[in-house]
């Protein structure tokens, strides 16, 4: 009898205890949960992501509502190997503000290969592959290649093209030109695919000149299928050559 007592006293104990370790843990994740809710979340550095694209890449929704969550998170699955971004920096900003630093790889062009889109950095190493265009990235036409094997360098008929390829492609990032494509001639020389434009730019070590002239004229030409020659540009209005595309 005495037994039976004991045990449901020390049952009864057990349960308590339990309950007031139940009751602890709980209010020691509401207090937390209030501690650290996050408050905000800023992303800077992105192009070729939306914050919430981004987001969803690097972490769940449940850990993005609590800082302390998040900084777990961060330090168990650590740094997640996201599509055209290099790194990203993670800082708290008090107890309920995030704040993330992203660097984007330097995409100078792409090459279209069977369906695949494959991105080439300023030196002219294939860094991503994908059945998607990104946008901003022009395609890069005329080149002569043997194969193409990501994370290795393409090797092309000339590798001065690389410089000509990252100067035009800086030039359109700076005047925000959405160019569709670079082709490049057996000589060398440039033209530029536009919303119905064909814009030919010539042989230069520089193409600034050019391209900032085209910047200047964009709006008037908009919705027009035009061909414009602006490889002899020296300044002069005389040296814009227009003419209608022929269909």
């Amino acid at each position: 009898m005495r037994t039976e007592k004991t045990e449901v006293r020390n049952g009864i104990k057990y349960l308590i205890r339990l309950m007031a370790v139940i009751v602890i843990i709980v209010s020691v994740v509401l207090l937390l949960g209030n501690l650290y809710k996050t408050e905000k979340i800023s992303v800077e550095g992105l192009t070729y992501y939306t914050e919430e694209e981004f987001m969803n890449k690097i972490s769940s929704e449940t850990a993005r509502k609590n800082t302390l969550l998040f900084r777990i998170e961060q330090f168990r699955n650590g740094e997640q190997r996201v599509p055209y971004i290099e790194c990203y920096d993670v800082t708290a900003e008090g107890k309920n503000e995030i704040k993330i630093q992203v660097y984007e790889k330097i995409l100078t062009g792409c090459v279209k290969v069977m369906g695949q889109y494959l991105y080439f950095d300023k030196d002219g190493y294939v860094t991503e592959s994908s059945v998607e265009r990104l946008p901003g990235i022009p395609i890069v036409k005329g080149l002569e290649f043997d194969r193409i094997v990501l994370y290795e360098k393409l090797k092309i008929q000339k590798d001065e093209l690389y410089d000509s390829i990252l100067n035009i492609s800086k030039l359109l990032k700076e005047y925000k030109i959405p160019a569709e494509s670079i082709t490049f001639n057996g000589k060398g020389e440039a033209e530029l695919e536009l919303d119905g434009l064909t814009i030919l730019l010539g042989r230069r070590t520089a193409y600034d000149l050019p391209i900032q002239r085209l910047a200047d004229i964009l709006p008037a030409v908009s919705g027009r299928k035009l061909s414009i020659d602006l490889s002899g540009y020296q300044g002069g209005e005389q040296d814009i050559i227009a003419k209608p595309k022929e269909d």
